[in-house]
Protein backbone atom coordinates (compact mmCIF):
# COMPACT_ATOMS: atom_id res chain seq x y z
CA UNK A 1 0.00 0.00 0.00
CA UNK A 2 2.67 2.64 0.83
CA UNK A 3 4.55 1.88 -2.53
CA UNK A 4 1.76 2.52 -4.47
CA UNK A 5 0.97 5.73 -2.53
CA UNK A 6 4.22 6.66 -3.67
CA UNK A 7 4.04 6.10 -6.80
CA UNK A 8 0.57 7.67 -7.30
CA UNK A 9 1.58 10.54 -5.94
CA UNK A 10 5.36 10.48 -8.26
CA UNK A 11 2.47 10.34 -10.86
CA UNK A 12 0.65 13.29 -9.85
CA UNK A 13 3.95 15.59 -9.40
CA UNK A 14 5.02 14.54 -12.67
CA UNK A 15 1.88 15.39 -14.78
CA UNK A 16 1.44 19.10 -12.60
CA UNK A 17 5.08 20.23 -12.23
CA UNK A 18 7.41 18.55 -14.71
CA UNK A 19 9.40 21.65 -16.50
CA UNK A 20 12.62 21.67 -18.67
CA UNK A 21 15.73 21.02 -16.87
CA UNK A 22 17.47 23.60 -14.38
CA UNK A 23 20.42 25.30 -15.28
CA UNK A 24 22.16 24.65 -12.29
CA UNK A 25 21.70 20.75 -11.12
CA UNK A 26 23.44 18.94 -8.38
CA UNK A 27 23.36 14.91 -7.71
CA UNK A 28 24.38 12.33 -5.28
CA UNK A 29 25.62 9.15 -5.17
CA UNK A 30 26.87 6.64 -2.23
CA UNK A 31 29.40 3.44 -3.30
CA UNK A 32 30.47 3.21 -6.91
CA UNK A 33 30.02 -0.24 -8.57
CA UNK A 34 29.81 -0.98 -12.64
CA UNK A 35 26.23 0.49 -12.77
CA UNK A 36 26.86 3.53 -11.15
CA UNK A 37 30.32 3.82 -13.57
CA UNK A 38 27.92 3.38 -16.27
CA UNK A 39 25.61 5.88 -15.01
CA UNK A 40 28.61 8.71 -14.80
CA UNK A 41 29.40 8.06 -18.31
CA UNK A 42 25.85 8.15 -19.43
CA UNK A 43 25.46 11.38 -17.52
CA UNK A 44 28.73 13.03 -18.58
CA UNK A 45 27.87 12.44 -22.28
CA UNK A 46 24.24 13.46 -22.16
CA UNK A 47 24.83 17.13 -19.93
CA UNK A 48 28.26 17.94 -22.09
CA UNK A 49 26.06 17.34 -25.47
CA UNK A 50 23.95 20.67 -23.53
CA UNK A 51 26.61 22.55 -22.74
CA UNK A 52 27.00 21.74 -18.60
CA UNK A 53 29.98 22.38 -16.57
CA UNK A 54 31.34 19.66 -14.66
CA UNK A 55 32.04 21.59 -11.44
CA UNK A 56 32.53 21.78 -7.53
CA UNK A 57 29.71 22.73 -4.65
CA UNK A 58 32.30 25.54 -4.20
CA UNK A 59 31.74 26.86 -7.87
CA UNK A 60 28.16 26.07 -7.90
CA UNK A 61 26.98 27.99 -5.37
CA UNK A 62 29.22 30.76 -6.01
CA UNK A 63 27.85 31.08 -9.20
CA UNK A 64 24.20 30.17 -8.47
CA UNK A 65 22.49 32.44 -9.54
CA UNK A 66 23.78 33.23 -12.72
CA UNK A 67 22.97 31.97 -16.27
CA UNK A 68 25.86 29.39 -16.38
CA UNK A 69 24.67 25.64 -16.95
CA UNK A 70 26.36 23.54 -14.19
CA UNK A 71 26.22 19.90 -13.07
CA UNK A 72 27.51 19.28 -9.57
CA UNK A 73 28.64 15.37 -8.79
CA UNK A 74 28.82 14.94 -5.40
CA UNK A 75 29.91 11.30 -3.22
CA UNK A 76 28.61 10.83 0.33
CA UNK A 77 30.24 8.43 3.08
CA UNK A 78 33.57 7.23 2.99
CA UNK A 79 33.66 4.38 -0.02
CA UNK A 80 36.95 2.97 -1.42
CA UNK A 81 35.57 2.71 -4.43
CA UNK A 82 35.66 6.34 -5.33
CA UNK A 83 38.89 5.97 -6.38
CA UNK A 84 37.41 4.29 -9.84
CA UNK A 85 36.00 7.34 -11.48
CA UNK A 86 39.28 9.67 -11.10
CA UNK A 87 40.61 8.86 -13.76
CA UNK A 88 37.34 9.28 -15.91
CA UNK A 89 36.64 12.39 -14.53
CA UNK A 90 40.18 13.68 -15.36
CA UNK A 91 39.60 12.51 -19.30
CA UNK A 92 36.27 14.17 -19.03
CA UNK A 93 36.92 17.59 -17.30
CA UNK A 94 35.15 16.93 -14.58
CA UNK A 95 35.25 17.95 -11.18
CA UNK A 96 33.51 16.92 -8.01
CA UNK A 97 33.05 17.21 -4.54
CA UNK A 98 33.34 14.12 -1.59
CA UNK A 99 31.77 14.74 1.46
CA UNK A 100 33.27 12.56 3.88
CA UNK A 101 32.79 10.75 7.07
CA UNK A 102 35.80 10.20 9.81
CA UNK A 103 34.96 7.76 12.03
CA UNK A 104 36.63 4.73 9.35
CA UNK A 105 39.97 6.62 10.05
CA UNK A 106 39.93 6.00 13.96
CA UNK A 107 39.96 3.02 16.16
CA UNK A 108 36.50 3.41 17.41
CA UNK A 109 33.61 0.83 16.67
CA UNK A 110 32.55 1.08 13.07
CA UNK A 111 30.09 -1.56 12.93
CA UNK A 112 27.05 1.11 12.75
CA UNK A 113 28.58 3.13 10.95
CA UNK A 114 29.17 0.12 8.37
CA UNK A 115 25.52 -0.72 8.55
CA UNK A 116 24.45 2.50 8.09
CA UNK A 117 26.29 2.95 4.95
CA UNK A 118 25.26 -0.29 3.68
CA UNK A 119 28.62 -2.23 3.81
CA UNK A 120 29.90 -5.46 5.50
CA UNK A 121 33.68 -5.24 4.49
CA UNK A 122 36.19 -2.74 5.79
CA UNK A 123 38.42 -2.90 3.01
CA UNK A 124 35.39 -1.00 1.02
CA UNK A 125 36.05 1.72 3.40
CA UNK A 126 38.35 4.64 2.37
CA UNK A 127 41.46 5.04 3.68
CA UNK A 128 43.23 8.07 4.30
CA UNK A 129 45.60 7.66 1.33
CA UNK A 130 42.44 7.06 -0.86
CA UNK A 131 41.59 10.68 0.30
CA UNK A 132 44.64 11.99 -0.37
CA UNK A 133 44.84 10.80 -4.01
CA UNK A 134 40.86 12.64 -4.51
CA UNK A 135 42.63 15.59 -3.13
CA UNK A 136 45.21 15.30 -5.66
CA UNK A 137 43.31 15.16 -8.61
CA UNK A 138 41.63 18.66 -7.96
CA UNK A 139 38.27 17.70 -6.35
CA UNK A 140 36.47 19.24 -3.02
CA UNK A 141 36.45 17.28 0.11
CA UNK A 142 33.66 17.84 2.01
CA UNK A 143 32.65 17.14 6.13
CA UNK A 144 29.45 14.52 6.21
CA UNK A 145 29.81 14.46 10.31
CA UNK A 146 32.14 11.98 11.96
CA UNK A 147 30.27 8.71 11.82
CA UNK A 148 26.91 9.68 9.78
CA UNK A 149 24.28 10.02 12.75
CA UNK A 150 20.88 11.02 12.44
CA UNK A 151 21.30 14.68 13.59
CA UNK A 152 17.90 15.64 14.91
CA UNK A 153 18.59 12.88 17.38
CA UNK A 154 21.11 14.49 18.75
CA UNK A 155 21.63 16.86 21.72
CA UNK A 156 23.84 19.56 21.50
CA UNK A 157 26.46 18.54 23.08
CA UNK A 158 26.75 15.40 21.03
CA UNK A 159 25.73 17.18 17.61
CA UNK A 160 28.74 19.86 17.34
CA UNK A 161 30.78 16.88 18.86
CA UNK A 162 29.87 14.63 15.50
CA UNK A 163 30.80 18.30 13.36
CA UNK A 164 33.70 19.31 14.93
CA UNK A 165 35.67 16.00 15.05
CA UNK A 166 34.77 15.41 11.51
CA UNK A 167 36.44 18.50 10.84
CA UNK A 168 39.53 17.82 12.84
CA UNK A 169 40.07 14.49 11.04
CA UNK A 170 39.90 16.52 7.71
CA UNK A 171 41.65 19.43 8.86
CA UNK A 172 44.79 17.56 9.81
CA UNK A 173 44.54 16.21 6.72
CA UNK A 174 45.24 19.78 5.34
CA UNK A 175 41.73 19.21 4.32
CA UNK A 176 39.73 22.76 5.14
CA UNK A 177 35.88 22.02 4.16
CA UNK A 178 34.21 24.80 2.67
CA UNK A 179 30.45 22.68 2.17
CA UNK A 180 28.80 20.21 4.41
CA UNK A 181 26.22 17.41 3.11
CA UNK A 182 23.48 16.44 6.24
CA UNK A 183 23.38 12.59 6.38
CA UNK A 184 20.19 11.21 5.34
CA UNK A 185 19.74 14.08 3.47
CA UNK A 186 15.98 14.80 4.07
CA UNK A 187 15.29 18.32 6.08
CA UNK A 188 13.53 16.38 8.65
CA UNK A 189 16.65 15.03 9.64
CA UNK A 190 17.73 18.03 11.03
CA UNK A 191 17.16 20.02 14.03
CA UNK A 192 16.96 24.45 13.23
CA UNK A 193 19.49 25.30 15.78
CA UNK A 194 21.46 22.72 14.31
CA UNK A 195 21.48 24.14 10.35
CA UNK A 196 21.85 27.52 12.16
CA UNK A 197 25.27 25.95 13.68
CA UNK A 198 26.57 25.06 10.31
CA UNK A 199 25.80 28.05 8.40
CA UNK A 200 28.47 29.51 11.26
CA UNK A 201 31.12 27.18 10.12
CA UNK A 202 30.60 26.60 6.45
CA UNK A 203 29.88 28.69 3.62
CA UNK A 204 26.98 25.84 1.87
CA UNK A 205 24.72 23.04 3.16
CA UNK A 206 23.54 20.04 0.87
CA UNK A 207 20.85 18.57 1.22
CA UNK A 208 19.74 15.57 -0.54
CA UNK A 209 15.82 15.86 -1.08
CA UNK A 210 14.24 14.84 -4.30
CA UNK A 211 12.19 17.45 -6.23
CA UNK A 212 14.09 20.72 -4.79
CA UNK A 213 16.55 21.29 -7.57
CA UNK A 214 14.65 24.01 -8.45
CA UNK A 215 15.09 25.89 -5.69
CA UNK A 216 18.82 26.45 -5.20
CA UNK A 217 20.15 29.36 -3.20
CA UNK A 218 23.27 30.96 -1.88
CA UNK A 219 24.25 28.97 1.00
CA UNK A 220 21.55 26.36 0.54
CA UNK A 221 22.44 23.70 -2.46
CA UNK A 222 19.56 20.88 -2.82
CA UNK A 223 20.74 17.91 -4.31
CA UNK A 224 19.20 15.27 -6.03
CA UNK A 225 20.06 11.31 -5.65
CA UNK A 226 20.79 9.49 -9.04
CA UNK A 227 19.25 6.03 -9.06
CA UNK A 228 21.66 3.80 -11.03
CA UNK A 229 19.03 1.12 -10.79
CA UNK A 230 16.72 2.82 -12.67
CA UNK A 231 16.77 4.20 -15.96
CA UNK A 232 18.41 7.01 -17.21
CA UNK A 233 14.95 8.49 -18.39
CA UNK A 234 13.71 8.06 -14.90
CA UNK A 235 16.42 10.20 -13.37
CA UNK A 236 15.94 12.91 -15.79
CA UNK A 237 12.39 12.80 -15.30
CA UNK A 238 13.00 13.48 -11.40
CA UNK A 239 15.88 16.67 -12.41
CA UNK A 240 12.91 17.71 -14.28
CA UNK A 241 10.04 17.33 -11.78
CA UNK A 242 9.81 20.46 -9.27
CA UNK A 243 7.99 18.79 -5.88
CA UNK A 244 9.03 21.92 -3.63
CA UNK A 245 5.40 22.40 -2.86
CA UNK A 246 4.46 18.80 -1.81
CA UNK A 247 8.19 18.80 -0.22
CA UNK A 248 7.15 21.78 2.12
CA UNK A 249 3.65 21.03 3.11
CA UNK A 250 4.80 16.88 4.20
CA UNK A 251 8.58 16.95 4.57
CA UNK A 252 8.71 14.07 2.30
CA UNK A 253 9.90 13.92 -1.26
CA UNK A 254 7.28 14.30 -4.02
CA UNK A 255 9.69 11.75 -6.51
CA UNK A 256 8.97 8.62 -3.74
Amino acid sequence: MKKLLQNIIRYINITLFKKNLPKKISIYFHEINEAEIKSILEIINYFSKLDYKFVTTEYFEKNIHNDEKLFNFTFDDAFASWIDILEIFKNNNVKATFYLNTIQFTEENQEKFMRDIRIEDKSKLLTKDNLLKIKSFGHEIGAHTHSHLTLSNLNKDKFENEVLKNLEHLRSLDINPKSFAIPFGMRRYILESQKNFLMNNFVVICYGEPGMQFNQTKKIIQRTPWKSEKSFSYNITNLRTDTSLFNNLTKRSGLG
